[in-house]
């Protein structure tokens, strides 16, 4: 049996894919993505539950009542990105771009949907569309939503990788991405005259000497299996030539994968703080805001997926050596209900950008493969 798309569905799924993509939206509350995607459910004969800021839902009803459902989740929200790929339907919307392949996830699980009515499944599946994956934690309210509070069900997505050959699959029997965490670092001092600097602090000084030693942090936790990554990312501080500035602050993320490295970098970054703070006379404040749990997959429902690909998959998986250090809100799905998320490859070209870059670049070529896991998941009765 063959679990790729019809011809025609695959069509279906190119054009979903490329009106979203010329058309993003950064956030939580995507109003016309909301319209979009709902105006697509609707014209399958679904009942949608949700709206903007809150995400969508349908029910596909699968042929055994008494069979296990499954729910399949895909991320609609873009990126605040200036696109730069030259893409036929590149983003019609300066400052947003689906630099990260949330267009290719909301596409084929729309094809999914519609190919579940024409061939329905033995179990009932729940389709989840939700806002606000890259900053909002859009994942706890679509999961409000009333066709997700059930139980005794499995949970599976999917993630395009931009730098993954097409063709190919990524897994890990447990944890698949990183925990994710935010800091803010604020070096405080008196400021002065440039041509004085030994006798004030230097907030610049300070950070940079604090984000050299951030970087040694990380490195000294990591193992192979298991990596650590503090990067900062935002560095403010002096409006002028000849003036020492008073003030800086640093903002970045954290990315770990087991609870003890996660503590020992955080008490890192507070002490090392201290320390530069205390060696160039400023003060130090320091606030750690806790992001996204790790997306922790479940052993047998990846080996139920592995098993049921052996049967005849098209496509190549691989296991990974240690969890990506990318963050994804899937987790609060995984963390109700057993399931997984895989990596499906997308590139395009032979020295591609990865997720998240304004030349990113995603081939339709992974919808084929994207569809053809969920339908493995949920393969016609």
């Amino acid at each position: 049996m063959s679990f790729f798309p019809s011809a025609s569905r695959f069509e279906e799924m190119v054009a979903h894919r490329e009106h979203l993509h010329r058309n993003p939206e950064v956030g939580i509350e995507l109003p016309d993505t909301h319209r979009y995607v709902r105006s697509a459910l609707e014209g399958l004969g679904l009942k949608v539950e949700g709206g903007p800021g809150v995400g969508l839902a349908a029910k596909i009803p699968g042929a055994d009542p008494e069979a296990r459902p499954i729910v399949f989740r895909a991320d609609m929200d873009a990126l605040p990105v200036d696109e730069d790929t030259g893409e036929t339907f590149s983003s019609q919307r300066p400052g947003a771009m689906h630099a990260c392949g949330h267009d290719l996830h909301t596409a084929a699980l729309l094809g999914i949907a519609a190919d579940l009515l024409d061939q329905p499944a033995r179990r009932d599946v729940v389709v989840a569309f939700q806002p606000g994956e890259e900053s909002d934690r859009g994942a706890i309210k679509t999961l409000e939503l009333d066709l997700l509070k059930i139980d005794n069900v499995d949970t599976f997505a999917i993630h395009v990788n931009a730098i993954v050959p097409v063709g190919s699959y990524l897994y890990s029997r447990d944890t698949f991405m990183a925990f994710g965490d935010w800091f803010r670092v604020s070096f405080s001092g008196d400021g002065g005259h440039a041509s004085a600097p030994e006798r004030v602090g230097s907030p610049i000084r300070a950070g940079a000497q604090f984000s050299e030693a951030l970087v040694n942090h990380a490195k000294s936790l990591s193992r192979p299996d298991a990596r650590v990554v503090a990067t900062t990312t935002e560095f403010l501080s002096g409006n002028t030539v000849n003036v020492i500035p008073a003030v800086g602050s640093l903002r970045g993320t954290i990315r770990t994968v087991t609870q003890e490295q996660r503590d020992k970098i955080i008490e890192a970054i507070r002490n090392e703080a201290e320390r530069v703070a205390a060696q160039n006379r400023l003060h130090a404040e320091v606030t750690i805001t806790e992001g996204y749990p790790a997306v922790v997959n479940h052993e047998l429902f990846v080996q139920d997926v592995l098993d049921r690909a052996a049967s005849g998959v098209v496509g190549e998986f691989g296991e990974m050596d240690h969890p990506s250090m990318v963050i994804e809100d899937y987790s609060y799905f995984l963390s109700r209900w057993p399931g997984a998320m895989l990596y499906v490859g997308a590139a395009v070209g032979d020295t591609p950008s990865f997720n998240h870059s304004a030349t990113a670049r995603f081939s339709n070529e992974a919808l084929r493969y994207s569809f053809q896991l969920f339908r493995l998941l949920a393969p016609p009765v």
